[in-house]
C-alpha cells in the first residue's frame, strides 16, 4: 500500500508540474465555468425587469393617474416616455424603443363611477413572447390588487350614500407583431442565429489551424497570394454553406412553426453573409492562438457560450448585470438575432434595422481584419 501511494504521488507531482507549464488550460478549467454559472443564472431567470414602458393617459383624471402610478411603480416596468397619441406609441414599438405601452382610454373614471368595467389597454412587444407573458401576468396581478384596495376603501362610502358600487379595472392586452403569442418563434429565431455563428467559428478555426498541422503553411509563404486572398479563398465555400443552411432552416421554421418572413429577403440574405464573415473571422482569430485543432476547438468551446449569452438570443439583455450589457455591444450575434427577429416576426425594413445592420458590419470588418492581421503575422 505504501509503495502504491509513493508511485501515485510521484506521478501526480509530474502531472502537476505539467499543469504549471500550461496556464491557459488552468485558466480555461477554472474561470470560464464560474463566469458561465453567473451568466446562465441570469439568463434562465424567468423574472422580468426594466421593461421599457411608455404611458398614454387619454382620460386625465385622478383615477387614471392613480392606476398608472401604481403600475409604473412595479420593478418590471421602467417608464421611458409619455405619449399624447397612439401614432407616437405605435412608432415607438416599430423603432424598438419601448417594450410595453399602457393606454388609459377616455371615460375610464366615468366607467368606474358608474359601476361598469373600466378597460385599460396594454400593448406588449410579442417578439420576446416569454417576457411578454410574464409582463402580462404582473399587470393582471397588480390590477387585481388595485381593485381590491379600491373596493375596501370606497365600499363603506358607497353603501352609506346608496350609490352603485365602483366598477373594476380590466386589462385588454395586445401582443404587437405576435398576436397569437407563439413562444416557439422566439427560440427558433435565436437558434438560427446561434447555429450559423457557432458552426462558422468552429469550421473556420479548424480550417485555419489545419495549415499548421499538415505543414502546408510553407507553401502559402511561397505563393504570391496575400493573406486576405488566402483567407477569402478558404472561407468563401464555407460561407456559401452557412448561408444555405440559414435559408433551409428559415424555410423549415416556416413550415413547422409558422414563422413568417415579413421583411426583405435580400436584406435577410445580406445579414446572413455579413454574420457568416463575422463568425469565420472569430474562428480564424482563435485559431491563430492555437497550435492544433484540439486547442482551437477547446478555445472556441469556451468563447462561444459567452457570445451566445451576451447576445440576448435566449434572455433579455436588460435582465443581465451591467457589465454583460456592455459586453453585448461588441457581440455580433446580438445584432444578427435582432435582424432575424426584425425581418421575420416584425416585418421591419432597412430604415428600422440600419443600426443593428451597421453595428454588425463594423464588427465583421473589425473581426475579419484582426484575423487577417494575425494570420499575416503567422505567415511572416
Amino acid at each position: 500500500m505504501t509503495r502504491f501511494l509513493r508511485r501515485y504521488w510521484a506521478l501526480t507531482r509530474k502531472e502537476l508540474h505539467q499543469l504549471r507549464r500550461a496556464p491557459k488550460l488552468v485558466f480555461q478549467l477554472t474561470i470560464p465555468p464560474t463566469l458561465l454559472l453567473v451568466m446562465w443564472g441570469y439568463a434562465l431567470n424567468p423574472e422580468v425587469k426594466n421593461l421599457r414602458t411608455a404611458v398614454m393617459d387619454a382620460d386625465r383624471t385622478p383615477a387614471s393617474r392613480e392606476i398608472l402610478a401604481m403600475l409604473t411603480e412595479l420593478e418590471a416596468f421602467q417608464v421611458k416616455a409619455n405619449y399624447l397619441s397612439t401614432t407616437d406609441l405605435e412608432k415607438a414599438f416599430e423603432d424598438r424603443s419601448i417594450d410595453v405601452g399602457i393606454l388609459v382610454p377616455p371615460g375610464f373614471a366615468r366607467d368606474l363611477q358608474a359601476g361598469r368595467p373600466a378597460e385599460l389597454q396594454v400593448i406588449i412587444d410579442g417578439v420576446v413572447a416569454n417576457s411578454a407573458a410574464v409582463a402580462g401576468g404582473y399587470l393582471l396581478r397588480a390590477v387585481a390588487d388595485h381593485n381590491e384596495k379600491l373596493l375596501r376603501r370606497r365600499l363603506p362610502v358607497t353603501l352609506e350614500a346608496g350609490l352603485p358600487r365602483l366598477g373594476r379595472s380590466e386589462i385588454r392586452a395586445i401582443a404587437m407583431f405576435n398576436p397569437g403569442m407563439v413562444f416557439s418563434w422566439f427560440y427558433v429565431t435565436a437558434i438560427m442565429g446561434v447555429v450559423l455563428f457557432v458552426d462558422g467559428s468552429l469550421v473556420a478555426s479548424a480550417i485555419a489551424v489545419r495549415e499548421k498541422e499538415v505543414g502546408t503553411i510553407e507553401q502559402l509563404l511561397m505563393s504570391p497570394a496575400q493573406s486576405l486572398e488566402i483567407l477569402l479563398a478558404k472561407t468563401t465555400p464555407v460561407l456559401s454553406l452557412l448561408v444555405l443552411g440559414l435559408m433551409v432552416s428559415t424555410y423549415t421554421a416556416h413550415l413547422v412553426f409558422g414563422l413568417p418572413l415579413r421583411g426583405s429577403f435580400g436584406l435577410y440574405l445580406l445579414a446572413g453573409v455579413v454574420a457568416g464573415f463575422a463568425a469565420m473571422g472569430l474562428g480564424i482569430l482563435l485559431a491563430t492562438y492555437s497550435s492544433n485543432q484540439q486547442q482551437a476547438q477547446l478555445l472556441t468551446f469556451f468563447i462561444n457560450p459567452f457570445v451566445m449569452l451576451c447576445s440576448g438570443a435566449f434572455a433579455r439583455i436588460e435582465n443581465m448585470p451591467r457589465i454583460f450589457q456592455w459586453a453585448s455591444m461588441i457581440d455580433p450575434l446580438r445584432y444578427l438575432v435582432e435582424i432575424i427577429r426584425g425581418l421575420t416576426v416584425k416585418g421591419a425594413d432597412l430604415e428600422l434595422l440600419w443600426r443593428p445592420m451597421g453595428a454588425l458590419t463594423l464588427l465583421t470588418i473589425a473581426l475579419y481584419g484582426l484575423s487577417v492581421w494575425r494570420f499575416r503575422r503567422q505567415l511572416n
